[in-house]
């Protein structure tokens, strides 16, 4: 077995308890952006043959992790909530989000760009569920985090409306005019000796309209929209323009993914952001982003509510994803890690669901203590090497890509060998 599991005197026998730390089987999302060998890499086996996408440990009913009881004997985690809801999630947990696991953990192996998205904040995604019907599966928000293992790429928020207008405008694309037009308030056949200085506080609404244009762009015209923006790109950087290299780079690699989409215009609208490993963004609702390349470690409150903006075969909501979205520009701010002690360093973001925690052990024979700070359940994950997890009852053994859930009543908890693990647990 690639986790293993042995029990100490005092250890639950039945089968109607659930045990205080368990190993996890968990599902792999197929999605066709995801590499075919990240998540095989990390988790030392045989490629599949296809994308892997989103290794998912929680207990969201799109794809729910099971507990591995014993060889033989399966527990699916939604079931074990539902069995001992006090025990597995502790009473604070269970009377501030109900019988229900809050927080979602995932692996991200990015080998394409993903859709251009959006989540919807609390109160929307309540007033808009609609149980078997509408943009939502269910009725919470999203806020999400990312960690990164590898380095990634994202584009993550709008560029201002006069930086977005100056990278469309050096395409020289004649169908954009109208486009830039709304992005800078100027009129296109506006004098230059009458300069006009648009109002500041303007600035979400035009680009909110900008959006609007691109993601009501006329079908019969989009392929065509594509393709003069393919040549007028390739035009700019032959010419040198070289002080947005990349944004341009990723341009052309969407026109190549997407040539019917006008979507492909979005690393000139929205902020493109490069996380170094160990680096962090957060999220919140509203936020546009677009995950482009990287392997990363993402918590995030139990949801799978997605709005998507284009580069995606899927359906756009338009009405909705336009009312949601947030449109003031600026970049994310990256999550500060908080050193927990010599071994730990957690990412706390504002937000109730999650938080995240990094634990480094060195030794099979020196112990790291948890830090208690976190509370409540929690999901381990091992990224690299191979760690003990041990509670008062039991120990089980982790290597690289596989995962172990914690009850809120199994602390104290302690880590050794050689290798690390994250920590999800809810928020402090």
């Amino acid at each position: 077995m690639t986790a293993s599991l042995s029990t100490g005197p005092g250890a639950p026998t039945s089968t109607s308890a659930v045990p205080d730390l368990t190993p996890m089987h968990n599902r792999i999302q197929d999605y066709d952006w995801g590499s075919t060998s990240a998540l095989a890499l990390l988790q030392s086996r045989t490629p599949s043959g296809g994308p892997e996408a989103e290794l998912w440990m929680g207990a969201h009913p799109s794809a729910p992790s099971d507990l591995s009881l014993s060889d033989d004997e399966l527990l699916p985690l939604p079931e074990a909530v539902a069995r001992c809801p006090e025990a597995v999630l502790g009473p604070d947990v269970l009377a501030r989000f109900g019988p229900r696991l809050p927080f979602l953990l995932k692996v991200l192996a990015i080998a394409r760009p993903l859709s251009v998205q959006v989540h919807p904040d609390a109160t929307r995604a309540q007033e808009a569920y609609r149980p078997g019907a509408g943009p939502y599966v269910d009725a919470f928000h999203k806020p999400e985090m990312l960690y990164a293992l590898e380095p990634v790429e994202a584009l993550l928020g709008f560029r201002s409306s006069t930086e977005a207008a100056m990278l469309l405008g050096r395409l020289h694309c004649g169908r954009l005019a109208g486009l830039i037009e709304t992005l800078t308030g100027i009129p296109a056949d506006q004098p230059a000796d009458q300069p006009v200085d648009p109002n500041p506080a303007d600035e979400p609404t035009r680009l909110r309209a900008a959006l609007s244009t691109l993601v009501n762009w006329p079908l019969a015209d989009r392929a065509a929209l594509v393709a003069e923006i393919a040549t007028a790109s390739g035009q700019v950087q032959e010419a040198g323009n070289t002080d947005y290299p990349e944004a341009f780079g990723w341009l052309d690699r969407l026109v190549g993914l997407h040539p019917a989409d006008p979507m492909v215009l979005a690393p000139l609208i929205f902020d493109l952001v490069r996380l170094a490993p160990g680096q962090a963004v957060f999220v919140a609702a509203g936020m546009p982003h677009c995950y482009l390349s990287g392997l990363g470690v993402e918590v995030l409150a139990s949801s799978d509510n997605v709005l998507r903006c284009g580069l995606t075969s899927k359906p756009v909501e338009v009405d909705e994803l336009l009312q949601v979205i947030d449109t003031r520009p600026g970049r994310p701010t990256p999550v500060t890690p908080v050193a927990l002690g010599e071994h730990e360093h957690a990412w706390r973001p504002a937000v109730a669901e999650f938080q995240l925690s990094r634990v480094t052990v060195t030794s099979a024979d020196e112990p790291v203590a948890a830090d208690p700070s976190l509370t409540g359940p929690q999901i381990l994950l091992c990224t690299r090497g191979k760690v003990q997890v041990r509670t008062r009852t039991r120990t089980v053994q982790l290597i690289g890509g596989h995962s172990a859930f914690v009850t809120a009543d199994a602390a104290p908890l302690t880590f050794s060998g050689d290798g690390e693990i994250f920590r999800a647990a809810v928020g402090s």
